[in-house]
């Protein structure tokens, strides 16, 4: 059976539910928030690349990996990170990312 997204993302949170021996977060449909969490992922991950390009911190360049390991690190961080906060949280943390992104494309 081939892992999609949507796959991983359920057994992510439901293996987080088991280990906090709580329930799944209910404060929105699971498939609308492990989507989210994919799209926050690319987002995040091009906004990172775009932001710290060529940066240089005490003489080491910033390298990132590449986007088919990053994004999916990212997709299982976010689904840990926003399982137990808030439809509100969430939100607010997808459309400030949104909006970086967003201005990234003007400049």
């Amino acid at each position: 059976m081939k892992k999609t997204p949507w796959m991983l993302g359920y057994w992510t949170l439901l293996r987080m539910s088991i280990r906090m021996k709580k329930k799944l977060p209910v404060y929105m449909p699971t498939r609308e928030f492990i989507d989210g969490c994919w799209r926050l992922a690319f987002l995040d991950d091009m906004v990172c690349r775009h932001e710290l390009n060529g940066v240089v911190i005490k003489g080491e360049p910033i390298v990132f990996p590449p986007k088919k390991e990053s994004i999916p690190y990212r997709y299982k961080l976010f689904l840990e990170m926003y399982g137990e906060d808030t439809a509100e949280v969430w939100k607010k943390a997808y459309s400030k990312t949104w909006k970086r992104a967003k201005a990234l494309r003007g400049k």
